[in-house]
Order: structure tokens, then sequence, then C-alpha cells
């Protein structure tokens, strides 16, 4: 069963027996083909919903369940699923800017629009429109920003004659409306320094209001899932989050949380990377008398694989040999860069060469090999090699070669369990199924595939979210009771004795 009748009426079965459970509303692919069913948007969800292990859809075997105990029964076996992949020994996490979505508002090919209309009323908007008449489909330039930005640096770095071997070879791009060869090659270095500042301010986002903040009804899907990834054992692996976004939602879930993590950088006034920082630990004394210690659980590991909107670039010296330090000043953000001053807005993001740590351009591939990202990326590669491993990969869509290539390595490992959820899964993760013999990889689709489904509704519940929020809505509460009598109450009403 896909997305025809019967798939609704399946649906439908599900609504009559709860009206309120998330679950009712979705179609399921039941169909058991090996074909991984089109998906489109329904109603405001993604349809049908699958989920594939190997070349196989894992839900086939529920063709013959009863109606009315369909959506029970597979929301049962896939949490339970879901919930014995938590218990496993090792648990690593891929996040891309699918996952970041819900708060940027843009993924993938958004980008490009998103920085365009940053840069807006300043003169590289003009040189970009110049340059863009050079593309036979200049429509397309979003879906291919990475190829675009790999281009623009390169012609900017042959323009540069006199630094190549072949220093009377002359690359010279005709701009309208730019004279002479120095001037356009100005403008054209001027571009790209403010693309790279506009993806900077781009993802400079910040996560919705929470409960935890007091504020709002629902905690925000960065939270959920990291509160259910901190709350496994304590005496297994620390859960490791390697994440090829810019963005800081992660750092922020993890701050509301209380949660502890190493990020490669120490240091508190002036933080640099340090590499030892990861094979540190929290333990805490527990039965002293006994001489034990106990190890503290809400405890998490970050790799940001391309560097963060808060690294920045430097020579390396002694203090910071890996060229690269923590920036803790904020960024604008994209409202704050708009026709209204935005010109000196966007001309305070980064100085003097600073800039971000890996530029989406395929040079990546080459700075990945330098460091620290040659330490980030081999703590990936060896993570995905340990026993009991499950990779958790939410919101990418297999466009970083090399990470595919340590995810296609760690398939030779036969402890490893890789685990895909894209709502609209791409082109790599159906490969990646298919070419899977063992069972080893699953591919949540539709609703399922949506980060703030999988996080919510997927992922088992946690009795400690609920005391979490239950404990912040209580301080606040507190707060506003307080206010209200401190501020009405008589003498004998607050304890005076007017005396």
């Amino acid at each position: 069963m896909s997305n025809g009748s019967e798939a609704e009426g399946t649906a439908a079965a599900g609504v009559s027996s709860s009206s309120s459970d998330t679950w009712a509303r979705l179609i399921l692919h039941l169909d058991p083909s090996r074909t991984f069913p089109g998906i489109t948007p329904v109603d405001g969800l993604f349809q049908p919903c699958a989920l594939f292990r190997g070349a196989e859809n894992w839900l086939a075997r529920f063709a013959n369940e009863e109606p009315h105990e369909l959506v029970r029964n597979i929301r049962q076996e896939v949490r339970a699923i879901s919930a014995r992949w938590l218990k496993m020994q090792n648990v690593c996490v891929l996040v891309g800017a699918g996952a970041s979505q819900y708060v940027a508002k843009f993924a993938g090919a958004g980008l490009f629009d998103r920085a365009k209309s940053i840069i807006s009323g300043r003169p590289s908007e003009l040189t970009l429109n110049a340059l863009l008449a050079h593309a036979s489909r200049p429509g397309d330039i979003g879906k291919r920003f990475e190829e675009f930005l790999s281009q623009l640096s390169a012609v900017i770095r042959l323009s540069d004659g006199t630094d190549w071997p072949l220093d009377g070879l002359r690359v010279d791009v005709p701009l309208a409306g730019i004279r002479g060869e120095s001037a356009r090659r100005a403008r054209l270095k001027e571009l790209l320094s403010d693309l790279e500042k506009a993806v900077a301010v781009a993802c400079n986002v910040f996560l919705p209001a929470s409960p935890l903040l007091g504020k709002g009804d629902i905690l925000t899907t960065h939270e959920t899932f990291l509160a259910k990834l901190v709350a496994r054992d304590p005496q297994c692996g620390r859960a490791r989050i390697f994440t090829t976004n810019y963005d800081t939602l992660l750092e922020q879930a993890m701050d509301r949380l209380g949660i502890f993590y190493w990020d490669g950088f120490t240091g508190t006034a002036c933080r640099r990377f340090n590499p030892a920082a990861y094979d540190l630990d929290l333990h805490y004394p527990g039965e002293v008398t006994e001489g034990r210690v106990r190890r503290y659980d809400k405890v998490l590991l970050l790799y940001k694989l391309h560097g963060s909107i808060n690294w920045r670039r430097t020579e390396g010296l002694a203090p910071d040999p890996y060229g690269v330090f923590y920036d803790p000043r904020g960024l604008p953000t994209a409202d704050e860069t708009g026709t209204t001053g935005g010109t000196d807005a966007l001309s305070t993001v980064f100085s003097g060469g600073q800039g971000l740590s890996i530029l989406p351009t395929s040079a990546k591939y080459g700075e990945t090999l330098a460091m620290p990202y040659a330490h980030l990326f081999r703590a990936m590669g060896q993570a995905l090699r340990e026993p009991q491993t499950v990779l958790f990969v939410i919101g990418y869509s297999g466009f970083d070669r090399h990470i595919n290539r340590m995810i296609v390595d760690a398939l030779t490992n036969p402890g490893f369990t890789c685990v895909i959820v894209d709502p609209n899964p791409s082109e790599w993760a159906k490969g990646l199924c298919r070419a899977d013999l063992c069972g080893r990889v699953y591919c949540f689709g539709g609703e399922w595939g949506k980060f703030e489904f999988f996080a919510q509704h997927v992922l088992p519940d946690l009795e400690v979210l609920k005391t979490e929020i239950a404990i912040a809505r209580t301080l606040r509460d507190l707060q506003h009771a307080d206010k209200g009598f401190s501020g009405s109450g008589t003498k004998e009403e607050t304890g005076g004795t007017g005396s």
C-alpha cells in the first residue's frame, strides 16, 4: 500500500481509533516493492511515510494487520527499535542543514537566495548581477551554490597571474558597468567576501521560545532531541554529534538543557582550539566513603566539521597553533542587514582576513585535510569504526563526498548501524539502502523523516523532560506571583509590623 485510496483508508481507520493521535494522520507505505515511494506534501504532511531496511520495505510485514490495530502496532515497533538504537554502546549523530530548516526557514538551494537578499543595496549586488549574465541558467544557481562559489574563487585565484607559473596568462571576466581589469578583479574579491559574510549572517539564527526559558508551550525540536540523547545510561559511551552546519542551534539547546559539551575549545576569556578537550570527561563524588566516583550524565561531544559562525581563521601562533579561535562577539542577523544601515552592519562581519573556517566551496575537501579539521574528521572516522555503533543521519543529503566515504567505510564494521532521517530521501540515501545487503542501513522517509516528527514522536518519550518543563513553569509562576504580591500587599500582608 502506498499513496492510493487503500492507504487513505488505513489512515482514516487510525483517525477513528484516536482522533488526537499524531500518527493517525499518516499514510503508511506497506507495499512490499523494493522501490522507494514518491513522497509529496499532502495537507502539510510528507506522505506516505516509509521505513526501509536496506532494499527491503520494513513496513511490508504489517500489510495484513487489522486496520484498527495497524497504526498502534507500527508505532510500538518503530519506537521499540529506536529505543534499542539509543541503548547501543556508541551513539553518533550527523546533523546537516535540513535539521535547522524549521528555524532558519531555508536549506540547500535557499541559502543563495538568502545571501543575495542580505547583500542587497551593496556594490557587490551589482557585481553579482553582472556575473550572473554569464550563466545560461541563472535560476539554477541556488541549487549549485557551492559550485558557483567554487568557480568564483577559482576565477579570483587565476586572475592573480603573478602568483602562477603562467604569469603571462590573463584571466579577465567581462562585467557590465565595471571598466578596467584591476577594478573587475577587486569587485570579484569584494563579492566573494560579501557572500562569505552573508552566509555567516544567514546562519545566525536563534531557537524559538521554550518552556525551559519560561516562555512558549512546547520544547523546540533541538531541545527534545538532545534531551533524549543525553538521557542514555551514563555508563555507555558519550554521544557524539557531528555537524556540517555553521549555526549554533545545537549549542543554544544544550545551554538551555544544562548540558556540558566539549566542542574542541578550552579557555574562558580567550578560547582556543585544543583537540585534547575531547578526551576529557566529568565525574562527581558519589559514595565517597567507598572510594567511588560517579559519571556525570549530561555530557555530549560536539564536532563542527566545517567550523561555525563564531570560529575565525587567524595566523597560527604559539598560543594558537591551529589558526582558529573562538570569537564571542555576536553577528548581526539577516533583518539587521537590510537596506537601512545595512552596509555598515554587514561590514562589521569579520575583519583583517578573518572569516568562516571553511567556506562552502569545492576547496573545502582540501581544507579538511588541514588542522584542526583533520582531527575532527579523523575523530568521526574512528567513532564509526567502534563496535556497537549507531549513526543517526539527520537533515543531510549526501553532498559532501568525504563524509559519504567515511559512512561507506563504516559499513565494513560489523557492529555499525546507519539510520537516515530525511522526509524526501536523496539519491545518496536511496543508493546506500539499495547497496546494503546486511540490513544495517535504515531510512525513514515521509513525515517520519522530518527532524521535528522523528525527535518528538519516533524516539521514546522521557519523563525527565516533563519534569524539567514542570520545574521551569513552577519557577515562572512563582516569580509572577512574587511580583504581584510585593506590588499590591499591605504591611500586614507582607509581614510588616508598622513600627
